[in-house]
């Protein structure tokens, strides 16, 4: 099963979408009502999820 997190940050909304196996799982959209500056984006992969912390593992490679 192949699982993504996509995020779409425009100036005036923020939109987040989870998919598995290509189809979406769940989509949510908020309006920006603060205004901040977005950093660096980075791809990441995860490598272990702990259901019981409710936490993840995740992989920020070089993209090699």
């Amino acid at each position: 099963m192949t699982s993504e997190l996509v995020i779409n940050v425009q100036p005036q909304e923020v939109s987040i979408a989870i998919t598995e196996d290509k189809q979406l799982m769940e989509f949510h959209k908020e309006e920006q009502n603060v205004s901040f500056s977005v950093g660096n984006i980075y791809l990441g992969r995860v490598k272990k999820i702990m259901p019981g912390l409710t936490d993840c593992f995740v992989d920020v490679g070089s993209g090699k």
